[in-house]
């Protein structure tokens, strides 16, 4: 069992009725609750709470709305800040353009290090050559791959593991692969993901999940499908999100799943 954070959309609600609302946008996830034979996962949650550790911006002007959205987390974030309210008063702009910044930040470093070592393959290149392409772990194609001069400095600099599912701070993916893309298209694709959370709850009732979406190859093949997977779901939660009707309500919900 894990906390998890998710996006909930909901049609135009009164801030008075928001609990109500979001109730019955939840009702048909809990764990608790009846479930739909065809479920295989048997529910989502069983519990949540309004909660966005980081905030979510408020247009400058609206922060004293009395349509915003605040829970527990907003006495920590300030008044610049809510955990939710009406699409147009909320700032997602400003997510997706500090995102691009340190993007472009990364992007920087990561070139001055690569400068000074051999090209990095990228690891579907270990995995298809691996000798064990299906062992859940992919330890041979996953050694090779952090043994790669590049990767080792960064993983010295950076501290992370090679363990299979330590990756890159806050990168998610293959680095080789995003970071060889130009700068201004990589600073695109972190905004294109900056407003995304581990779930989305759409307007019609559909719960999106990238771990609970299709299926993948077994063994580190299938770990790289599940980042593609990821990317996807990324994307969509942005455009889906800029595309909201602008009273239309969002918030960010803390579930224990």
């Amino acid at each position: 069992m894990a906390w998890e954070i998710i996006t909930v959309c909901l049609d135009p609600v009164d801030r008075r009725e928001i609990d109500v609302a979001l109730a019955a946008a939840m009702r048909p996830y809990d764990r608790d609750a009846p479930q739909d034979p065809d479920d295989e996962w048997g529910g989502r949650w069983d519990r949540y709470r309004i909660c966005s550790p980081a905030g979510i911006p408020v247009i400058r002007g609206y922060e004293n709305d009395l349509r915003l959205v605040r829970g527990d987390s907003s006495t920590d974030t300030g008044p610049g800040f809510c955990d939710g309210g009406p699409r147009a008063l909320l700032d997602l702009g400003v997510v997706r353009t500090a995102a691009a910044e340190a993007a472009g930040r990364e992007w920087d470093e990561w070139q001055q290090m690569a400068a000074t070592f051999p090209p990095a393959r990228p690891l579907i290149h270990f995995v298809e050559s691996s000798a064990e392409p299906h062992d859940y772990f992919g330890r041979e194609a996953w050694q090779a791959y952090h043994s790669q001069p590049l990767l080792a400095a960064v993983a010295n600099r950076y501290g992370f593991t090679a363990a299979p599912f330590q990756r890159i701070r806050n990168w998610g993916d293959d680095p080789v692969v995003s970071f060889g893309l130009a700068r201004v298209d990589f600073m695109a694709l972190r905004a294109r993901e900056a407003l995304a959370t581990d779930g989305l709850l759409t307007l019609s009732g559909e719960w999106l999940d990238p771990d609970l979406m299709g299926g993948s190859a077994p063994g580190l093949a299938g770990q790289l499908d599940n980042l593609r997977l990821r990317r996807d779901y990324r994307h969509f939660t942005d455009l889906y999100l800029m595309e909201l009707l602008p009273e239309a309500m969002l918030l960010h919900v803390r579930i224990h799943c």
